[in-house]
């Protein structure tokens, strides 16, 4: 859809990351859940293009994993490692498989559940967004262009879409970067909705 260029997917994946936490605060809870998987398979691949990897049919970058595409971005960024990223990127994929195509089955079998609950989905999403987003390679002028950038920065044309961007977003600075980076980012310790019996 976006090819080669990574500034496009940013652009896309940023429009996904806003509608994500609209539909949080606007009480669509199910559908952000849905939307945040989304939105992280969207920067993956966005972050993973920047690198020079295609995303077509049978390439590393294809497909709606998000372990699998946390797996193919360490290749590029060890960071990508961490037990904190690597927990939450498959913390996200039981929404795309438990919520968005529920059936018979509705928790994943290693003694897990799907939560919907603050904590358990945007901080989460925010704090990978702050990490996976600033890794993305792009010119200074690609990084001006991209929603967040453009919803903090230039006016209130579209207020309410700025105000769900920063509405209890501790990561929001982080998130609104111009030059790419390996910024520090301080995961929740108490995030723990993927461990079994939570």
């Amino acid at each position: 859809m976006f090819g080669k260029v990574p500034g496009a997917w940013l652009y896309y994946a940023d429009s996904s990351y806003v509608a994500t936490r609209l539909l949080w605060f606007t009480g669509l809870k199910i559908d952000s859940a849905v939307y945040g998987h989304r939105t992280l398979e969207l920067y993956l691949k966005a972050f993973l293009v920047s690198r020079g990897v295609e995303v077509k049919p049978g390439s590393p970058a294809w497909g709606h994993d998000l372990a699998m595409l946390g797996e193919e971005a360490k290749i590029y960024d060890r960071t990508f490692a961490q037990d904190d990223v690597q927990r939450r990127l498959c913390f996200f994929d039981r929404y795309f498989g438990h919520v968005r195509y529920p059936g018979d089955i509705v928790a994943p079998k290693d003694g897990s559940l799907t939560w919907f609950a603050f904590t358990a989905n945007i901080a989460p999403l925010d704090e990978l967004v702050a990490f996976v987003r600033p890794r993305i390679r792009l010119s200074d002028v690609d990084w001006r262009s991209g929603l967040v950038h453009e919803l903090l920065h230039r006016g209130d044309a579209r207020g309410f879409q700025r105000d769900v961007l920063i509405d209890g977003n501790r990561q929001v600075n982080i998130i609104d970067c111009v030059t790419p980076g390996d910024p520090d980012i301080t995961f929740d310790v108490s995030f723990r909705y993927d461990r079994p019996g939570c």
